[in-house]
């Protein structure tokens, strides 16, 4: 499914609100609004990631992620700016609508830009609760989606959305479940199962905004481990849309040039 597997997700999810309320609305229907609304061509996001392990200490870490559809697919870079031991580390995807995405990451301690393989799927994703597999960009159709009762979450009126992957290999989840908002479609709650049935992530979305321009952007995202008792949260301090971005910033050259951030 292609709820930016949630991820990039967080960081730059924003597009038009649609209204739809029609009790017939499939669970396809749903997932595809949820995934297929209005988006800014490019984007730029200051961000603050805190991650919280099983015993509530938090690291917190500062980033700047760069969005751009080029040639009509999705390029996210996110830089690394703060703390010191984190800077400069760089992560590139780009969408690929027939499968994995191209992935790759440049750390200054190696130094040189690394391709993220399959194998690598169930990594954390810099000590964070995100894996490299949440950050994937993937199709609706990867997924056999049934609408569940209609709840009601935080005061939203919620559609209930569970998927169940096609093919078990691309993801290491066996089921998803989604609480998506009807009056904007952006998804405020998701639950993840591990390979044996158990409850092993839950995504929350305390914290969005409409704007004037009838844009949603989502401002604070928790992502929790809930086996391992740890969290991330992220944070949007500033974002941009509409803004000049040369391509050549989703390339390795950039990755691996550590003059520019």
């Amino acid at each position: 499914m292609r709820a930016r597997h949630f991820v990039m997700l967080l960081i730059v999810l924003a597009g038009l609100a649609a209204y739809a309320w029609a009790a017939d609305l499939t669970a396809d229907d749903i997932i595809k609004r949820m995934s297929n609304r209005a988006e800014s061509n490019s984007s730029i996001a200051e961000s603050k990631m805190t991650i919280i392990d099983a015993n509530g200490a938090q690291r917190v870490r500062q980033m700047r992620t760069r969005t751009k559809k080029i040639n009509g697919l999705n390029h996210v870079v996110t830089t690394f700016l703060a703390p010191p031991e984190v800077r400069g580390i760089k992560f590139l995807v780009i969408e690929n609508p027939n499968g994995e995405n191209e992935q790759r990451i440049f750390m200054p301690a190696v130094p040189r830009v690394r391709a993220i393989t399959a194998s690598n799927r169930n990594d954390a994703f810099v000590g964070s609760t995100f894996s490299y597999g949440d950050l994937q960009i993937r199709n609706p159709n990867e997924g056999k989606h049934t609408r569940l009762k209609d709840m009601v979450l935080n005061g939203q009126d919620c559609y209930v959305v569970q998927t169940i992957p096609k093919d078990p290999s691309t993801t290491d989840y066996s089921k998803l479940l989604y609480w998506v908002r009807k009056d904007n479609f952006l998804p405020i709650r998701g639950e993840f199962f591990n390979k044996d049935g158990k409850l092993w992530k839950v995504l929350e979305v305390p914290k969005m905004e409409k704007k004037p321009d009838g844009t949603w952007l989502v401002k604070l995202t928790k992502m929790s481990d809930v086996i391992a008792r740890r969290a991330t949260v992220m944070e949007i301090l500033s974002y941009q849309i509409n803004v000049p971005i040369d391509d050549g910033v989703f390339t390795d050259r950039f990755l691996s040039d550590e003059s520019q951030e």
